[in-house]
């Protein structure tokens, strides 16, 4: 199987370097990089769903000939959720799994104020709340010139984007939140269950937005099972490298 692994606001493909050698060698991870950030940097970046999910399309579909699932954190879930409906509408196959990471039910309204529009020391404050961001970056005035551009973009893109009228997905899906998270707070996790016509599972970790950094083996264990059904420990598992065959500036 392959797991496309979408990231959050401000992030981009190399959060998740580390899982190829940390999942079982029968799943290839494929970690999607967006316009604005890192190899792409200088493409613009997208702000509105309706032009992000096109160009996503295109990039995956040589790569689904295989059985594969959606992981995405915070918007990247909001991404992952309408591609894989918009897969679903198009006739194309379909994610045998969706997992979402610190990400509301899509039933539910945003509820904290929009930050896109936010002068730049109450954006980067904002972010700075958030937890997650290298204190490196924050307070390198270059590192937010330079990456202010897609973060105002990912913001607007989760702050204008309504998942409420989504058809139904008919694959199972998981979700993963922290405890102390106050966008999403625990119980707006649970929206999730009016998003597909199968089971939904819903596991909290204590921790905040970036609750992951302190559990991701128990996460990758999980998505592990789920996947291919197998239990593993994931500080066994063995390195391992995979050539993608589609856009390698998209999927790295």
């Amino acid at each position: 199987m392959r797991l496309f692994c979408l990231p959050c606001a401000g992030g981009g493909a190399s959060f998740y370097r580390l899982w190829q050698s940390k999942l079982p060698d029968d799943i290839e991870v494929i970690p999607v990089c967006l316009p604005g950030r890192e190899q792409r940097l200088g493409e613009p970046a997208i702000d509105h769903i309706d032009q992000m999910v096109p160009g996503l399309e295109k990039a995956v579909l040589p790569l689904l000939d295989l059985p594969f699932a959606f992981f995405g954190y915070s918007m990247g879930g909001i991404i992952a959720h309408h591609l894989a409906c918009h897969l679903a509408i198009q006739g194309h196959r379909t994610p045998a799994h969706l997992f979402i990471a610190a990400l509301r039910g899509p039933d539910l309204p945003l509820s904290r104020p929009p930050v896109h529009a936010l002068p730049s020391n109450e954006l980067w404050q904002h972010i700075a709340n958030y937890g997650g961001t290298p204190k490196e970056i924050l307070e390198s005035a270059e590192f937010c010139a330079l990456l202010e551009p897609s973060l105002r973009a990912d913001f607007k893109l989760v702050e204008t984007t309504s998942s409420r009228n989504l058809q139904k997905l008919n694959c199972p899906v998981t979700v993963f939140g922290g405890t102390t998270d106050t966008s999403p707070r625990p119980g707006e996790l649970a929206g999730w269950h009016q998003a597909t016509n199968a089971l939904v599972k819903i596991h909290t970790y204590h921790g905040g937005h970036f609750f992951i950094q302190d559990h991701q083996n128990t996460l990758l264990s999980i998505i592990a099972s789920e996947m291919s059904g197998k239990i593993f420990n994931p500080k066994n598992a063995n390195e391992k490298n995979h050539a993608s065959t589609a856009d390698e500036n998209v999927l790295k």
